[in-house]
């Protein structure tokens, strides 16, 4: 009764945007696409001081060397600074964030991103190839925007990888809980993936 109406696909399907080939020393910019087509409410939702979604990026070079590379985890399993995530932090009467799920404390936000229904959000990429350093400039409301260059030496293919990524429990709150040194994380689910290859001219 509503396969006309319904979208094919992920809840949230990502799409990479990226020119189709690239010259040695060229410029290259990135756009990665997320839309909430099937979710039905704000994504993600429920409690967002302690659950995340972000966009784990990733590129590499013909021989599987990587070349750039956001939204992984450390080695503590938090996520890297930098990273398009999406979540929202809390703020208490004086300006403390909460980090511990007391949102009985809570009095505003600092900082909120989710996916209303039907809605798309954008993050552009930029950084050097072969070297991943981030070009300083203003982080926008909505937008990251990122570039990077292929190296001289770089004769083959650029491939690209994205996946949305969620857990319920961000990794600060389960270190409250338990204690760094329990090794608990949450589990992570990919919602949804896209890649693609930049031919190198």
């Amino acid at each position: 009764e509503i396969a006309d109406r319904w979208m094919t696909g992920p809840a949230i399907p990502l799409e990479i945007l990226a020119p189709p080939n690239a010259a040695p020393g060229e410029e290259i910019s990135l756009k990665v696409v997320l839309t909430n087509n099937k979710v039905g409410h704000d994504f993600p939702t429920g409690p967002l001081d302690i659950i995340q979604a972000w966009v784990d990026l990733k590129v590499t070079d013909s021989t599987g060397k990587e070349v750039y590379r956001s939204g992984a985890l450390n080695d503590r399993n938090f996520i890297k600074e930098g990273s398009f995530i999406f979540k929202a932090e809390g703020i208490d009467q004086y300006g403390n964030l909460i980090d511990r799920h007391n949102l009985w404390e809570m009095v505003g936000a600092r900082f909120r991103r989710s996916l209303f229904p039907g809605f798309s959000d954008a993050a552009e990429f930029s950084f050097f190839c072969p070297a991943t350093i981030q070009l300083p400039g203003e982080i926008l409301e909505t937008e990251q925007d990122h570039k990077f260059q292929v190296s001289e030496d770089q004769k083959e293919n650029l491939h690209v990888t994205a996946r949305l990524r969620y857990r319920k429990i961000d990794q600060f709150l389960m270190n409250v809980m338990f204690g760094e040194e329990s090794g608990l994380t949450t589990r992570i689910t990919d919602i949804s993936s896209d890649s693609l290859t930049i031919q190198i001219r």
